[in-house]
């Protein structure tokens, strides 16, 4: 397989991307340490320019997964090159060199790329003083690669002449007999070197020289120097016209594999692309392409598929021929079976034939033995033996083996006159404790055992035979599942972050590393997302991406600080009950107060941070499923903001026999009195996870006494006070409920957080008809008290009397304002006084002091922050970041619970917080332990590939997927649980 460019492929791919001169360059990316692509751009028209150090240069209309940051090399050649135009693109001499010009006079620079040898990318100013090396080195201890040493113009060679006939003829006769014709040209003529391995061959072919050629037996130098001198014409001018060619060529291979089902299957893989279907490929399978460029980018970028593919053939082959195997070994012994039963018929028919010659030697044996005779005398006794002297005739004993009673007498066919020598002879064991006609029947018996072992064989063999060929089968059916779905397996941007799917359809994503950290936050930080960190050095920043721009829920901000927890040195000291917060992008920049500066992945924080409630170190493994985009409207809606449908106050009544009824002794009629106008009111409130109670408010809250005390209390320590009235009855809360309403929580800076009541209400009734009601404990004893004690008044005293009250608390509300203004006034009068922004730094805790040095700062800022300009000025190209309407389309198609009329088409292994797949199909609870994420993977895809209720295409979605791939996100040291989690296993 061809592995880079040869002069004449640069030749031609030089001449063809002359159009593209004079496109400014805009970006420089690399793909890995000799790979980079330059990005053009002029007007409207775009191009993508890959150089690959030692390999190839050609213009990309693939998209190549770029490194994530970008290389000290590319960022050198950003700063001097960015914006330059592209003058020049030449070939130096007729050598694999090729120099690109960038700018003009003073300003220009060089990128010199070598595709030869080792390779090397040389970035010069306009006097070729090198700039900076790839692959800084030294050759013959003369040529220097070093920064501010100058570039070697005699490095590149000039195109040779071709030989003439005198020095041919000359150079021919040094020649071997029987030397190949084409090796010894191509090793003893230097311009051959310039022509290329093809180009040497298709010039041989044409002149009438077959690939094989001989000197001195095909090859005649007095009669054919003519025509090897043709040959070298043919090439010359091939190249003086290699500018004129406009098609591209890859030559082709397809291998062939047998299928058990008979069918034949095909595989073509790309081997060599040209400028020009030589002589030599004309027989071979080729595709044609418009342009050479456009060859050569086609044939490296299937060239990972296409090993892939190479490889599952592979894999088929090894199974067809593990069944091959299989079958060869029936047939071995059904063989050698079929053999063992001759041959012991055969030895029982020569014992059958020589009774008494078998019958005297056993005798003979037998008496010498009996005498206790050494064995050694026992062997010359029967050498000397005159086996006529005594009237009797003996068989050849031909070897003693007494230690077993046996011995091995040479018999011959007795009826067969002809065959009366030792190679028609047989080497028969005799037992000496049985007769002539004992050990006959003993051959007799082991032949019928062979025959019924035989017959077993025969009839088993179907089964196993069909057993075996349809476990191959099966295999060769998972590898073409397992291969389709790698081919269409897409792998996402966020991928290489930690990240999930929240159970409100937000995309989450973490850092793996200070590094990642940082990329988070200047590429991918929108101004509507939410950054969210656990606020001690060590750990991850979270990022929630909000395409919809809508406030985040506090069902997801609370998923998101478990991630943030957990993917910290938190999970491996298994400290739990630690408090994350959210602040806005606006909040999160990377410039450093005067005199200090930030570590990778840290940043300051600025302003009011929104601290989160305490979680837990539950995380959980499952699979989300690519759907088909047919099948994405069947999911709609699958993961989103949930709330309950709700029932007024009338309904209390009729389901007051279903709560527990406790009356307080320490009513009021005050208490009773502000109670009863809750009656024929909704009331709006909000639900955790649990179907329990979290924040509640009526639209006419008015609170004296010990209420006012606690609200007062609760404003003055930022958090927004809200107080139950009603409760009312909720079916079914834990399916059909979650969180909604986001929560603000503790905040840093009680300015900010401080709500006013008459806004509060005012959004209530706003919302009122869209909010549900519930009542604290005891209340139901409350109202039922209250109905009793006012059950006689009637509609307009009750009005009267709600009218007054509300009137004498407005205006104490009202006053109770103005007074808490006047102090926020004098407040903020005193802030402004002090000098300067107080810097506050938090510590990490003392158990996290070992934790990586990625601290995160913080600092009080009162005036409007401006967006920092690392978010403005990323490095990377702003095509790259997902759109909004693809990021929640991409989402949508991404489902957990998969239905049997789905079409999927892969998996993809995620690891969340544990509530965020509470719907989830396939899930397994992740806490802190001792498991090593290896066997977790492993012993969580075990687990689900035994799940009962999952299709065959699950399977084998969930099989394709990599254990390296489930593991990579799994924290290290983890305890699994699920339900019957060993029982399972051990089946």
């Amino acid at each position: 397989m061809k592995t880079r460019f040869s002069t004449l492929d640069i030749m031609c791919v030089v001449n063809e991307i002359q159009k593209f001169k004079g496109m400014r360059l805009q970006r420089v990316y690399d793909i890995d340490h000799k790979t980079y692509l330059f990005k053009f751009q002029l007007n409207n028209d775009k191009c993508v320019l890959l150089l690959e150090s030692g390999v190839r240069l050609h213009v990309t209309n693939y998209e190549w997964t770029k490194n994530e940051a970008p290389s000290s090399f590319s960022m050198k050649l950003r700063k001097h090159l960015s914006n330059k135009r592209l003058e020049k693109l030449t070939q130096m001499g007729f050598d694999r060199i090729i120099d690109l010009q960038f700018g003009v006079g003073e300003a220009a620079y060089h990128v010199i790329l070598e595709l030869y040898d080792k390779g090397n990318i040389i970035l010069a100013d306009k006097d070729y003083i090198m700039i900076n090396i790839l692959r800084p080195h030294t050759e013959d201890e003369k040529q220097k690669f070093f920064v501010k040493e100058v570039y070697p113009n005699s490095r590149p060679k000039n195109r040779l002449n071709p030989p003439t006939e005198d020095s041919l003829i000359q150079i021919l006769k040094t020649a071997k007999p029987s030397t190949n014709l084409k090796k010894f040209i191509f090793s003893n003529f230097p311009n051959c070197l310039d022509y290329g391995n093809c180009l040497l061959e298709h010039m041989l072919i044409s002149g009438g020289f077959p690939t094989n050629t001989r000197i001195g037996n095909e090859f005649n130098i007095d009669t054919d120097i003519q025509k090897l001198m043709n040959c070298f014409c043919i090439a010359e001018k091939f190249l003086d016209n290699i500018t004129t060619l406009k098609e591209g060529f890859i030559i082709q291979k397809i291998d062939q594999q047998l299928l058990p089902d008979g069918i034949m299957k095909e595989l073509c893989t790309n081997q060599e692309y040209h400028p020009f279907l030589f002589a030599q490929h004309q027989k071979l399978p080729s595709k044609t392409y418009e342009s050479f460029n456009e060859a050569v980018d086609e044939f490296y970028s299937s060239l990972e598929s296409q090993k892939y593919d190479v490889k599952c053939m592979q894999q088929e082959k090894g199974a067809v021929k593990k069944l091959q195997n299989i079958v060869k070994d029936h047939e071995e012994r059904l063989k050698k079976l079929q053999d063992t039963q001759d041959e012991h018929k055969f030895k029982a028919e020569l014992i059958t034939n020589n009774l008494d010659l078998v019958d005297n030697t056993i005798q003979f044996v037998r008496q010498a033995v009996a005498k206790q005779l050494h064995w050694d005398e026992i062997w010359d006794m029967i050498r000397q033996l005159n086996f006529e002297d005594d009237g009797c005739t003996y068989a050849i004993v031909k070897n003693l083996k007494l230690s077993v009673n046996h011995i091995t007498l040479q018999l011959f066919d007795p009826y067969n006159e002809g065959n009366q020598n030792e190679e028609n002879s047989q080497l028969i064991d005799i037992d000496l404790g049985q007769s002539a006609f004992g050990n006959a029947e003993r051959y007799y018996g082991s032949k019928k055992q062979s025959a019924i072992k035989e017959k077993k064989t025969i009839d088993s063999s179907s089964t196993v035979l069909k057993m075996a060929e349809k476990k191959t089968k099966q295999t060769l059916k998972d590898m073409q599942v397992v291969a389709s779905i790698n081919k269409v397996r897409k792998t996402y941007w966020f991928e290489k972050f930690y990240w999930f799917i929240s159970s409100e359809n937000y995309l989450v994503i973490a850092g793996r590393d200070a590094h990642q950290n940082e990329v988070i936050v200047k590429r991918y930080m929108k101004s509507s997302d939410v950054y969210v960190h656990a606020g001690f050095s060590g750990a991850t920043t979270v990022l929630i991406k909000n395409p919809i721009n809508q406030p985040v829920p506090p069902a997801t901000l609370n998923e998101a600080a478990v991630m943030a927890i957990s993917y910290s040195v938190s999970w491996t000291m298994k400290i739990n009950l630690q408090n994350a917060f959210w602040v806005k992008p606006e909040q999160v920049s990377k410039t450093a107060p005067t005199g200090e500066y930030l570590t990778t992945g840290s940043f300051m924080i600025r302003g009011k941070k929104n601290y989160l409630p305490a979680t837990h170190l539950i995380l959980g493994l499952s699979f989300l499923f690519k759907l088909e985009d047919s099948s994405i409207p069947r999911h709609a809606n699958e993961r989103k903001i949930k709330g309950i449908e709700y029932e007024g106050l009338d309904n209390i009544e009729e389901n007051n026999d279903e709560f527990e009824n406790i009356p307080s002794e320490n009513d009021s009629d005050e208490d009773l009195e502000k109670n009863i106008e809750t009656e024929n009111k909704e009331t709006p409130y909000t639900v955790n996870d649990d179907g329990e109670s979290l924040e509640v408010k009526t639209n006419n809250q008015h609170l004296e006494g010990e209420e006012e005390e606690k609200e007062e209390e609760l404003r003055s320590n930022n958090e927004t006070s809200i107080n139950v009235i009603g409760v009312t009855s909720i079916p079914n809360c834990n399916d059909t409920c979650k969180s909604v309403e986001q929560s603000d929580a503790v905040s840093s800076d009680s300015d900010d957080d401080d709500i006013e009541l008459d806004d509060v209400n005012d959004l209530d009734k706003k919302n009122e008809s869209n909010k549900p009601q519930i009542l604290k404990r005891g209340q139901r004893g409350k109202l039922k008290r209250i109905k009793e004690k006012y059950k006689d008044q009637d509609e307009d005293e009750r009005e009267m009397r709600i009218k007054l009250l509300q009137s004498s608390m407005n205006e104490d509300k009202k006053l109770k304002r103005a007074k808490k203004k006047d102090k926020k006034n004098k407040k903020s009068t005193d802030k402004n006084k002090a000098a300067g922004n107080k810097k506050i730094f938090i510590k990490p805790l003392p158990m996290l002091l070992e934790a990586p040095n990625d601290t995160i700062q913080f600092e009080e800022q009162k005036e409007p922050i401006k967006k920092s300009e690392d978010n403005e000025n990323s490095e990377d190209d702003e095509t790259d970041k997902p759109t909004d309407l693809t990021e929640t389309h991409m989402l949508d198609s991404l489902t957990g619970v998969p239905y049997a009329e789905d079409e999927l088409l892969f998996a993809v292994p995620v690891v969340a917080p544990y509530t965020a797949l509470t719907n989830y199909k396939y899930k397994l609870k992740l806490t802190p332990g001792n498991t090593k994420r290896g066997k977790a993977s492993k012993t969580c895809l075990n687990l689900f590939l035994k799940d009962k209720t999952s299709t065959t295409r699950e399977k084998n979605l969930m099989r394709s997927v990599n254990v390296q791939d489930i593991a990579r996100n799994i924290p290290n040291g983890v305890k699994l649980s699920a339900p019957s989690l060993s029982k399972i296993l051990n089946k």
